[in-house]
């Protein structure tokens, strides 16, 4: 069971970074302005209430438990919102560009 968990966890992550890389690479794509879309309120901070609009009006459902984890995943610090620092650093790729 162990070993399956690092297994699912190592795909994540790597799927995760394949995204990252996608971003990168797509014109145009700008973390700042990505962020600003999300932050609708302008506070300099994502809240989960800000992540489901943005979510469901791209027509992407989650349930609160899936929220709560996107957000964790996100949130470093644990004071249940992102900064701008915390997005970018989840948002721009983690290894060696090719």
């Amino acid at each position: 069971m162990f070993l399956s968990t690092i297994r699912s966890h190592f795909t994540v992550e790597e799927n995760a970074e394949m995204l990252r890389k996608r971003l990168g690479r797509r014109p145009g794509f700008n973390v700042h302005e990505a962020f600003q879309a999300i932050d609708r309120d302008s506070n300099g901070y994502i809240t989960r209430t800000e992540l489901r609009n943005i979510l469901g009006e791209n027509r992407v459902y989650v349930s609160e438990k899936e929220l709560q984890l996107l957000v964790q995943r996100f949130d470093r610090n644990n004071d249940s919102r992102v900064s701008y620092a915390e997005f970018m650093e989840e948002i721009i790729t983690k290894g060696p560009s090719k």
